[in-house]
């Protein structure tokens, strides 16, 4: 477009030039005084005018026609749970095991109720049917073995600048309906403004919904980019996108140090968990950030420290805080691919009687949380996954202290041993498949929940 304005640059300068040099007829009697010659001055002014308006045509036409990009993929399951593939049972009865409960909630339930997880999404093969709460169970699979379309991902990116790209992400989930509704669903996981104000574009600003900025794990939360199928315990308080401001830079050869910081409406905590705001109920923020450091330079090791602090999710005020602090690292040596964290975290819970039921806190003592994770591609096809992990925690709803005394309370001693293999037909299509064995320590029974899960991945 430019050559082609230059030229028109050039066709007028040459007619504007003949004009200037070819003498004309004076004449026959006129009053008015000649018009002044064309200066030189006068012909680069012209040219500069010209290639300011051929600037300002262009950077229009960029931004009317941005350059736009389209991807996402297909992810097929098929899983076989154990007993009813749900991972709590009540505690309940003459023999209970936590009895010093039995005053203080209506409802005590043992186990985790996300631990039978089939896909990357962390969706439990059955919820079960527990008493005093009416939930949307996605999959409800009551034990069965299923076939199932794990989700259909959409994701646009447009270059709306020459230092900005919008990206847009939506996920859609068949799944079965009841009563003559259709009971698929859609989630947008993401939807931001990325803007990298500097020349080196190593420093990024993002508005709107964008990822977590505690852990690691977020990097992989798509099927896509998860090395196996399932995400780890823990993965529930750091994955989950959240609406506000971030940035992030990167700083020396090779990032050896990134610094990233977070403002956003609620927690990074996933969509479907307990702790979970994505519209603010509060005036009060929740502030994330993370540092991470590569210490050794002949090593690809990195290692990060983060956290979160913010008003509890749900709440309708902001004087009581829910927190998360850990330290994680990531190595890649070669083939094999070394993944772990540790989290630790807290919340009061609802604190008297709720002003409004519809917006009551839960309550949180992540104890201990963590997993180990070894991803080791044996072969440019073959590879395989192996972790284990831990989550000590109690959740719980309503407040015990009251007379009301609290709703319902979730105790969590749960270990988990998970095995996997990955095959990669080529870059679209990849087959992976997992076993994971869940159990429980601390005095809580033995629950079947074991699960057997595979997920066939179509990018494009």
């Amino acid at each position: 477009m430019k050559a082609g304005g230059l030229s028109l640059a050039a066709v007028l300068l040459t007619s504007v030039a003949a004009r200037a040099q070819t003498p004309e007829p004076e004449p026959a009697d006129t009053a008015e005084p000649d018009e002044p010659p064309v200066t030189v001055e006068d012909l680069r002014a012209q040219m500069q005018d010209l290639e300011a308006r051929l600037d300002e045509t262009r950077n229009i036409a960029t931004f009317r026609r941005p350059i736009v990009t389209v991807a996402g993929y297909i992810d097929l399951g098929f899983f076989v749970p154990t007993g009813e593939g749900v991972g709590v049972v009540q505690d309940v009865g003459p023999n209970r095991v936590f009895p010093q409960y039995a005053n203080q909630y209506s409802w005590v339930f043992l186990g985790d109720l996300l631990a039978p997880t089939v896909n990357s999404r962390g969706e439990a093969a059955s919820l079960g049917n527990l008493p005093g709460v009416t939930r949307f169970d996605s999959i409800d699979s009551t034990g069965a073995p299923t076939f199932l379309i794990n989700e259909v991902n959409l994701r646009l990116d447009a270059a709306v600048s020459r230092s900005a790209i919008a990206t847009a992400s939506v996920d859609f989930m068949p799944r079965s309906g009841r009563e003559f509704s259709l009971g698929d669903f859609l989630e947008v996981d993401l939807a931001q403004l990325e803007w990298m104000p500097t020349r080196s574009g190593r420093t990024s600003i993002f508005v709107g919904k964008f990822e977590s900025v505690v852990g690691i794990e977020y990097r992989d939360r798509k099927s896509t980019e998860r090395f196996g199928v399932t995400p780890s315990l823990i993965s529930r308080y750091t994955t989950g996108t959240a609406l506000g401001i971030k940035v992030r830079s990167k700083f020396g050869e090779n990032d050896r140090l990134v610094l990233a910081a977070a403002v956003t409406n609620g927690s990074s905590t996933t969509e479907q968990f307990h702790f979970y705001d994505e519209i603010d109920s509060n005036a009060g923020k929740t502030v994330s950030g993370r540092v991470s450091v590569r210490p050794v330079p002949m090593l690809d090791l990195e290692v990060g420290l983060s956290g979160e602090w913010g008003p509890q999710d749900h709440a309708l005020d902001s004087t009581h805080y829910l927190w998360f602090a850990g330290v994680d690292l990531l190595g890649h040596f070669g083939a094999l691919d070394v993944k772990a964290q540790y989290l630790k975290g807290g919340a009061p819970g609802q604190i008297g009687a709720p002003a409004d039921p519809n917006h009551q806190p839960y309550g949180l003592k992540l104890h201990n949380g963590g997993y180990l994770e070894l991803d080791w591609m044996a072969t440019p096809l073959l590879g395989f996954l192996a972790r284990g992990e831990v989550r000590d925690a109690d959740v719980w709803l309503g407040d015990p202290n009251s007379s009301t005394r609290g709703e319902r309370l979730y105790i969590t001693r749960q270990w988990r041993v998970t095995g996997g293999v990955r095959v990669v037909v080529n870059q679209h299509i990849a087959a992976k498949a997992e076993y994971l064995h869940n159990g429980e320590y601390g005095s809580i029974p033995q629950i079947a929940d074991d699960v057997f899960t595979s997920s066939l991945v179509l990018s494009y």
